[in-house]
This record gives C-alpha cells, structure tokens and sequence, in this order.
C-alpha cells in the first residue's frame, strides 16, 4: 500500500500545510460517522391551503408520510415491497422520533419547508416484521465514492461540479449501503487527478481507500458529452472483488436532472445488494456462548462496549470472568454469519474453533483460519456475496458491458 506522505506538501506555503492539518483529523472523522438507515432526510414540501396554517398542517403531514415510505422501502428488500402497509392504515406520527424543518418559507396561503424525520427504530421495526417482511437495520462500510464527470471540456473529478454535487444533494449517509465523498482539498488532487481514477490505478485508489479508512472504492463516470443524453456507469472496486453498473439516458432533460434519477437508481442497487445478506426476517433472540479473549482491564471495556453497540446482539450477559478472558451469553437475531459481519464492523473478530465460539478485537486477533471463519458482510458489495477479504483494493478493474438500451434501467 502506498500512501501519500503528508511532508511533501511541505514545499508548499506554510498556511496551507497548516489549514490542512488543522482541517484533515475533524473532516475525516465527520465522514467516517455512521449513518441512520431509520433517518431520512432532504424532504422537500410545498403545499398551498385557504391559510398559512393549514398549508403547514398539511405540508408536514404529507412530508412525514413521503419519509415513512420512502424509509420502509429502505428497510425492505425490493421483493417485499409488496407487503408493506397501506400509509392510509398507520399511525405516522406515533412512529416519528425527531422532526426536523429548515428552509421554511410562507406565504397567506402556502407553505414551503425542508423536512428530515428520524423514526424510532424498535416499533418501526416490529411494524415491518408483523407484516412478514425481513428488515435490514445493520448498515454496510462506507465506500469512499469517487463521481467523475466527462463533457465537452474533459475531465474532471476535484473541484466543483454539477456531477459531484448531484451526489452531495442525495442522502448517502442513511443508505443501507452508505457512501463518503472525499474531500476533494489538495492532498487528494497530489494522490490522484480524474485519469488517475478513470483508469482505476489500484495504487493511486488503494491511497485515497487508505485515506479515508475504507475498503471500497466506487468509481462514478458521469458521460455528459451529449444535450439530451446521460450515460452513467459505477466501477466497484473491492478487496479481490470488482464490479460495474451502467445505466444509459436519452431524454432531451438537462443532465444535472437526469443525474438525479441515475444517482437514485445506483444507490438504490446497491442497498439491494446489501440487503440480500443482511437482512433480518424475524426479531426472536438466539444465545451463542463465546469466550471474550483480551490482554487487560482496558481491553475488556473496550471489548464490552463495541460489544453493547452491535446492532444485531441484543444483550451481554456475562458467565465468567477473568484476567484475560470471559464466557459470555451473547443474545442475537439473525445468522450467526450475519452476527460474525455486524461484529466485524465494531472491530471484533468471532470465529469457531475445537473448542467454541472466540470474539476478541481485531487489534488483538490471532490470525483466522478460513476454514473456521463465519463469512463477513463487510465487503458485500459486489453480487449480494460474502467473503472474507484482505484489505487491498482489487487490482482487477471491472468491464464495464456493452451500454444497455436506454429504456432498461433509464427514462423513457
């Protein structure tokens, strides 16, 4: 792995090596946080009625309702869409945890407003599994998302764009399948300029992976070199997996519109991968004792709380403890293969051996043998697989197919 060493910037003018270390450790952790897959934002309502009143009454009705569907969809494999419930039958507001409204603006009869609406994950949950469906709760590893646009003036991935903002305008934080858009300051044009990228240079990829702390990197071309006409197509690129999807438009709209529907169609794909292994079709606990290995006090608190925040395990309970290790009740649902990713994305390692289930950190790992290993969901981006993966990028770029009709997966 090669990673671009923050010194030879140092040739540059002082303040700007300062601002980018004063800048880099915040920003890069404000990207790396999690998302809320029970959160949606971005909500745009617009409603007129014979008052100001009314109108708002009726435009954050309407608005909650869009999040609450637009959430379930979410949750939901595209399979199951058809056992959701009917809006008309729920209680919407009794399901909403936090609203949020900015950009309001009024009028005598109109009301104008931007809504995000986290719901409350437990009776949203139960809602959906009542109704048969499998939900997906646990989130993917961000991919660090890379959009490139070609037009009639070039290349160009750093700096402004309607392309790259486009995607900054689209909710890829509480995706199912979240995305990171990097930076784009100077460290990132030195590792790699919109060729670099194009091309898919697994060095230059592996850098900016390294960089933002991912193991996946999403190459988006945007081809923008015709009016009227879009052609879109995602690399994927994994540990020892890669992938393309491509999508083609021809309607005479403006190609930021046409991005949008290319933007949604792609995130959407993606959640869809995700959820094929990773959702939950039913709550009903399971136990699996495991011995927690750990060197020390410190470790075993940090162990126990990245054990508390997994998703999937519902209660700790401890058996037996010592210096260096403990027996612990671990209450779950879903797979023990789906419990081993969850696990894998708080730092923790579960495998199976002669003698039971171990879960220790990954900093205090032994190496695993793959025969014993549960499968990961880390880094299931790619076909709905499993795998466990080393953390390089692939060096495999995919083929993209031949450009499909524009009446399959674009506008008519």
């Amino acid at each position: 792995m090669i990673k671009k060493p923050l010194l030879q910037l140092m040739t540059r003018s002082v303040w700007v090596v300062l601002a980018l270390l004063l800048a880099l450790p915040s920003a890069l952790s404000s990207a790396a946080q999690a998302g809320n897959v029970f959160e949606v934002d971005g909500i745009k309502v617009d409603v007129s009625a014979t008052s100001t009143t009314l109108a708002r009454a009726t435009a954050l009705q309407q608005g909650q309702a869009q999040a609450l569907a637009k959430a379930m969809r979410r949750l939901v494999k595209r399979e199951e869409w058809q056992m959701l419930p009917d809006m008309g039958s729920l209680d919407i507001e009794n399901l909403v945890e936090v609203l949020r409204i900015s950009d309001e603006k009024t009028g005598p009869t109109r009301y104008l407003a931007t809504l995000s609406v986290q719901f409350k994950a437990g009776p949203l949950r139960d809602l959906l599994r009542s109704y048969g469906a499998s939900v997906t709760e646990v989130q993917n590893k961000p991919a660090l998302l890379l959009p490139v646009l070609e037009d009639l003036q070039g290349l160009q991935a750093w700096g402004e764009h309607w392309w790259q903002q486009s995607w900054r305008d689209y909710d890829i934080d509480n995706n199912p399948s979240p995305l990171m858009l990097p930076m784009g300051d100077l460290e990132d044009s030195v590792i790699a300029n919109a060729e670099d990228i194009l091309i898919g240079d697994p060095m230059k990829l592996q850098t900016l992976s390294d960089r933002y702390g991912t193991q996946t990197v999403i190459v988006a071309h945007a081809l923008a070199d015709v009016e009227g006409q879009l052609g879109v197509t995602a690399y994927i690129y994994g540990p020892e997996t890669s992938d393309v999807i491509v999508k083609t438009y021809r309607t005479g709209r403006p190609h930021d519109e046409m991005a949008g529907i290319a933007i949604d169609e792609i995130a959407q794909e993606l959640a869809e991968r995700w959820k094929k292994v990773a959702a939950v079709a039913s709550d009903e606990r399971q136990i699996l004792r495991v011995r927690a290995d750990y060197p020390g006090i410190r470790d075993w608190t940090q162990l126990r709380s990245r054990l508390n925040e997994t998703k999937l395990v519902r209660h700790v309970s401890i058996v037996e403890l010592a210096k260096t290790y403990a027996y612990l009740d671990l209450a779950y649902i879903g797979s023990t293969t789906q419990l081993s990713g969850n696990l894998g994305q708080r730092g923790l390692v579960l495998r199976q051996g002669a003698d039971g289930w171990r879960v220790t950190t990954e900093e205090n790992a032994p190496p695993i043998e793959p025969v014993n290993t549960p499968l990961s969901l880390s880094n299931s981006l790619s076909n709905g697989q499993s795998n466990n993966l080393p953390n390089d990028i692939s060096n495999n770029r995919p083929e993209a197919p031949a450009a499909p009709a524009a009446t399959q997966g674009g506008l008519q």
